[in-house]
């Protein structure tokens, strides 16, 4: 049984500015970390470094994981290899020959799977035309701070990686419905359990990079504690607290303000800021507000 939704609070705004900055901090560590680890190993030591931090969390907080036999399993099973693994490997393949740019414009439709799926499974997340149009008027300002140029791409000789990243965008749009109407648990738990199992999806595919690949120096390695710790472990409370409480609909929000806490990231590594991301931070709040702004959820049944 699933918790009934509710208004977003101040508390899941809070929660959710946290996870943008998160996930928005992941590219540049992400950036320095390959260059000592192959996609499929980093991927590997990211999933499965966040999920023995956070099954420790999960423990000393008094919780423990289901017996094997429980049905969560599966749910737990389908949010990592959804949450975790596919859309992981999806991204690293396509920007093999995509670039970064036209990549977050893929991903960016993330929201518009999420809001489609939510309205079909998701009591309370009725899609309607204000709904829409925020999200539409925040895809725009993603593909404004991004550049549109990166739309030239499109088609071409990587059309197939294009399908893979929006393949891992509509992973994403999955996981986000999963993530609410998983059978009620502790976020913790759900996270750990979500991890657990997108390590183990993970391990044919990272193990034999990992066991062959030469010394990593002790930055890479720092790089890829803070992924797990960070944008991965802490992550995934964050993203099971919201979706259960305020609906897949709100968390979706966060792909669109992702990006903007990717170009502060780059800010403070000596980037320097247009006028277009100024434009396209604007264009983007104002597709949140739309999106939120008297959202009505029926009553609980």
């Amino acid at each position: 049984m699933t918790r009934p939704l509710h208004h977003p609070t101040l508390r899941d705004w809070a929660m959710l500015i946290i996870l943008t900055l998160l996930w928005g901090s992941a590219y540049a560590f992400i950036k320095h970390a390959v260059i000592s680890f192959s996609p499929s190993a980093l991927i590997l030591v990211r999933i499965a470094g966040a999920a023995i931090l956070l099954t420790g969390w999960t423990y000393a907080r008094g919780h423990r994981l289901p017996p094997l036999n429980d049905k969560r399993w599966l749910w737990f099973g389908a949010l990592g290899l959804f949450g975790n693994t596919a859309p992981f490997f999806l991204i690293s393949w396509g920007q093999q020959t995509i670039d970064s740019s036209l990549t977050g414009i893929l991903i960016a439709t993330m929201p518009l799977t999420t809001i489609a799926l939510a309205h079909v499974f998701v009591p309370g997340e009725r899609m309607n035309a204000r709904r829409l149009a925020g999200f539409l008027i925040g895809f725009a300002g993603v593909v404004v701070l991004l550049g549109p140029v990166a739309l030239q791409g499109l088609g071409g000789s990587g059309l197939v990686a294009q399908i893979g990243v929006l393949g891992a965008a509509i992973c994403y749009g999955i996981n986000a419905v999963l993530a609410r109407l998983l059978p009620d648990t502790p976020p913790s738990l759900s996270g750990a359990g979500m991890l657990i199992m997108g390590a183990l999806l993970s391990l044919p595919f990272g193990i034999w990079d990992l066991t062959h690949m030469p010394a990593a120096p002790v930055s890479a390695w720092m790089s890829v504690f803070w992924l797990a710790i960070g944008p991965t472990a802490l992550a995934s409370v964050l993203l099971m607290q919201i979706a259960r409480t305020a609906g897949p609909s709100f968390l979706a929000t966060v792909n669109y303000m992702t990006p903007i806490a990717a170009v502060a990231t780059g800010l403070l590594i000596g980037e320097t800021l247009g006028w277009t991301a100024l434009l396209a931070l604007a264009i983007i709040l104002a597709g949140v507000w739309i999106a939120r702004k008297k959202a009505v959820l029926p009553p609980p049944v």
